[in-house]
């Protein structure tokens, strides 16, 4: 099979499976060269996998003493382009290690983490809320574990997507320590038919 990516204008028509072919063959052969049959995306990814897959690290914060205005933390972003999957099924994993020791022994301390969603340069909108709280027994003691979380969308509309991780909200009155290290956020897209 050939592979044709955006150059001249005769790799351009030959790319745009669509343009004049009903059956959406595009090359001398009558090979498809896009098996979605989606030539909008032939700019970005004329050929591309069954599957797609996009990984990145973000970066840790620490949550000192909270008072009622906690600014939202971004904990880190990834992007995936699903322009050329039909009616593509997303997938976004992330996870953490989170440190704490219990300095004062009173209330318990609560993460809100959230995952935002930004296509093709539109207005971000909220894809859900996680939610990590822990307290002990007694003072001083000390706890690193791991959060994560997964979160999936069926039937998404495809385009070029930027997914990001926050921190929304936190409640640590007490001033614990509480530090979220090692964020990593992964993203995998595939289309259904």
């Amino acid at each position: 099979m050939k592979l044709y990516y955006k150059g001249s204008q005769e790799e351009e028509e030959r790319c745009d499976c669509n343009k004049g072919h009903e059956d959406h063959r595009c090359d001398e052969n009558n090979e498809c060269c896009d098996k979605h049959k989606y030539a909008h995306c032939c700019p970005k990814s004329p050929c591309p996998y069954p599957i797609l897959f996009e990984c990145t690290q973000g970066t840790g914060t620490s949550i000192s003493k909270t008072n009622e205005n906690f600014q939202p933390r971004s904990l880190g972003c990834i992007t995936i382009d699903t322009s050329c999957l039909n009616n593509p099924v997303v997938k976004v994993d992330f996870s953490s290690t989170i440190k704490y020791k219990d300095n004062s022994n009173t209330e318990p301390t609560t993460l809100l983490f959230g995952l935002f969603k930004n296509c093709d340069d539109k207005q971000e909108i909220p894809c859900g809320t996680w939610q990590y709280t822990i307290a002990f027994n007694e003072a001083n003691e000390e706890l690193t574990t791991t959060f994560c979380f997964s979160h999936c969308e069926c039937g998404s509309c495809p385009g070029c997507c930027v997914y990001t991780v926050k921190i929304i909200d936190a409640e640590n009155e007490n001033g614990d320590t509480l530090i979220i290290s090692d964020p990593s956020l992964s993203v995998i897209a595939k289309a259904s038919h």
